[in-house]
């Protein structure tokens, strides 16, 4: 294949459309199986990539984590394809369901044929294909007459055409696949391919390589050693990128720890006077006028606080990219004076301005909205000395003040 990745999107109704990441040492995966549902096949050999010598038997075995019909094929370097399962050779290869964690080995152990290694040497693959629904698999291999399985010539090409045929009625999380790879005759000093795994905080995100989808995290990918751009993006957070170099053989693991976009605008904040300090959601962030902040989007409350005056709280909406300014005015802080006087009737002035009458019987007169600092009293009533004194008025405080007029 020329490409090292192609992703593969069919036209068809959205609930079907297919994705199917091609990968150099996969072939096909899919990037958005079910979650928790996954086949597994393995040789008798174990690892990686274990060795085979022409004429060594080998055997396949194959595990689902839920319920499906499986697909065994064998890929050869010399496009040679042969599905292993299902085939007509016996009850065991017939019968290609698999029940829930159940696990089959190919051949069975009282098989009357075996698996034996044929040329051409190299790298050899067998893929298995998981799926909720039957598959007609024809597009791949064929049964030929008299054969008893059925087999192809298009290597890895043929296969990924095949397959994406073969999947295209499937729900995309109703098939997953796995693939064992091994070598006939000696490995090569140097493996073919290594390893990425992809991950991510919070998973689910959509991985890339070399700008190629490559699924969802947490994913794996096998690739060509060397340098390769790994990106990660999920709605809502910002997209992460790096650049990691895949040793022949190794995993290299990309763990992207993404974090949410700000959707912000910005704001001023301006009193009158002002000089007032400015608390913004509780934090605070200057004194009038401030100048221009980045603020997240959403509804805030921001309060204004100046002394000798009373603290302002003004709630606000900022739009994502919007640019605004609060401001207010503030309110003097004001203080109240209680006065207790002897002569009803008497007239009140509060630094020469009248403020009211001292009422009969009570002798009791408040007077607010006094700004703070020094005032003066003064009490006029007919017959009676005029009372004269002095009081403080402290910011939203009460003052009280005691008044005894003697007759002339």
């Amino acid at each position: 294949m020329r490409k090292i990745l192609i992703l593969l999107a069919f036209a068809l109704p959205l609930a079907f459309a297919q994705k199917i990441v091609i990968s150099p040492e996969a072939i096909v995966v899919n990037p958005n199986p079910a979650p928790n549902f996954n086949v597994d096949v393995s040789l008798d050999k174990g690892g990686s990539r274990p060795v085979y010598q022409l004429g060594e038997n080998v055997r396949i075995s194959v595990r689902v984590s839920q319920s499906a019909y499986v697909y065994l094929f064998s890929v050869k370097p010399d496009g040679e394809i042969t599905q292993i399962l299902p085939n007509r050779y016996d009850r065991e290869g017939q019968n290609n369901r698999l029940n829930a964690g159940e696990s089959r080995t190919f051949p069975p152990s009282n098989a009357r044929y075996s698996f034996s290694i044929a040329p051409p040497r190299g790298l050899s693959k067998v893929i298995a294909v998981a799926s909720k629904q039957q598959l007609d698999t024809r597009e791949i291999a064929q049964f030929k007459s008299g054969d008893n399985f059925a087999s192809g010539s298009g290597g890895q090409d043929g296969f990924v055409h095949g397959f994406a045929i073969v999947v295209k009625p499937v729900p995309q999380q109703d098939w997953v696949t796995s693939t064992a790879l091994y070598y006939v005759g000696d490995a090569p000093q140097q493996p073919a391919f290594g390893n990425l795994r992809i991950d991510s905080s919070p998973q689910q995100a959509q991985a890339y390589v070399d700008g190629n989808y490559v699924g969802t995290t947490p994913t794996n990918f096998g690739t060509h050693p060397g340098r390769h751009d790994v990106k990660v993006t999920k709605d809502g957070y910002e997209t992460f990128q790096t650049s990691v170099n895949v040793r022949p053989g190794e995993t290299q693991t990309v763990r992207a720890q993404l974090q949410p976009i700000r959707r912000t605008g910005t704001v001023s904040f301006d009193s009158n006077p002002r000089g007032a300090n400015v608390y913004l959601d509780g934090n605070h962030v200057g004194s009038t006028p401030t100048g221009r902040m980045n603020v997240d989007a959403g509804n805030h409350t921001v309060r204004f606080s100046l002394p000798g005056y009373q603290d302002a709280n003004v709630s606000f909406s900022l739009a994502r990219g919007e640019d605004r300014q609060v401001s207010t005015s503030l309110q003097r802080a004001s203080g109240t004076l209680i006065i207790q006087a002897n002569v009803g009737g008497a007239i009140a002035f509060v630094d020469g301005r009248q403020v009211g009458t001292i009422p009969s019987g009570s002798g009791r007169l408040s007077v607010p909205n006094l700004d703070p600092g020094q005032h003066e009293l003064t009490l006029v009533a007919p017959g009676f000395r005029t009372y004269v004194s002095g009081f403080n008025i402290q910011s939203g405080q009460t003052a009280r003040l005691s008044a005894s007029q003697s007759h002339l």
